[in-house]
């Protein structure tokens, strides 16, 4: 099973040092070019988007102790990008717990091996964060509309610090992201997840803001890849919840820096996901079973 997951996971170096959570601080990637003009699936940085992400974020909603941060990056961003709207193959009621509780999917890549970046809760609401190779932070949910159909709405504050090359000094910045979600039963009787994230950076060093819209074109994409690579890999991980959630309860069990209520809550979730497949299939037998008449 591990093996299975970790294909899943993607190859490219910066996936791999990349989380669920580290992929909002990914917002440092801005963006490039309008992909697909006009094609509301798209990638975009066009200040259209970027004033109707605005516009959707529930500011007089955000826990007043992070309201004005929130406002003054929403205000006036060094980079914004919208990342494309993507769709998966998943239970709904996963993926809002793996949106609410991304520590869980850290974890989970930790103990396979394929990342060594660390997201720790600190309480409910707040991680701390650090990818290993020179990225810190602190990241916090300021506000969340969620439900177990995956109708999600998070907005989240990230205060990050890289310190390595090729910057003779530190570099800060705040980062504010915002991650939309939507499922639909389609007439095969599966369930898809749609995720688009918008994200606001702000350098706190004037003299960044030069360097980091220079490097959008290369590094906006590699964003997108990262966003994508993470819906791909919960994707793949529902479905394996769905014919094996017994690894899925191994997998719980090998976590150590996720609480033990939430390991349950995990375990739970995959039942429930193989309990839900099991059904689809024995439902899709009976149709073809149905049908078998009419076609001879």
């Amino acid at each position: 099973m591990g093996e299975c997951v970790r294909l899943a996971y993607a190859s490219s170096a910066t996936a791999r040092r990349c989380c669920y959570a580290m992929a909002m601080l990914s917002a440092l990637a801005g963006g490039t070019a309008n992909a697909a003009a006009g094609d509301p699936r798209a990638a975009s940085t066009s200040a259209e988007a970027r004033d109707d992400a605005r516009r959707q974020v529930p500011l007089d909603r955000i826990d007043a102790k992070y309201r004005q941060a929130v406002a003054d990056v929403l205000a006036d961003p060094t980079l914004f990008r919208r990342m494309p709207t993507n769709v998966v193959d998943c239970r709904p009621e996963l993926f809002t717990f793996l949106a609410q509780n991304p520590e869980v999917l850290v974890e989970i890549w930790r103990s396979l091996g394929v990342s060594q970046v660390e997201l720790t809760r600190i309480d409910d609401a707040s991680f701390r964060m650090s990818d290993g190779a020179g990225t810190t932070g602190t990241l916090v949910i300021v506000e969340q509309s969620c439900d177990a159909a995956a109708q999600n709405r998070i907005v989240m504050f990230a205060d990050g610090r890289y310190e390595g090359k090729p910057f003779a000094a530190p570099i800060s910045a705040h980062c504010v992201v915002m991650l939309r979600s939507g499922s639909v039963r389609e007439t095969n009787g599966r369930y898809y997840v749609a995720a688009r994230l918008d994200s606001f950076v702000k350098f706190d060093r004037t003299s960044l803001e030069v360097v980091a819209k220079a490097v959008h074109p290369f590094v906006g994409q590699t964003a997108d890849r990262n966003f994508a690579d993470t819906l791909a890999f919960v994707s793949n991980l529902s479905y394996t919840a769905e014919k094996r959630p017994e690894a899925i309860d191994q997998l719980a069990k090998d976590m150590q820096n996720v609480d033990e209520p939430r390991r349950r809550q995990l375990v739970q979730l995959a039942r429930q996901c193989a309990e839900a497949g099991r059904l689809w299939r024995l439902s899709r037998a009976e149709s073809a079973s149905a049908d078998a008449p009419a076609r001879r």
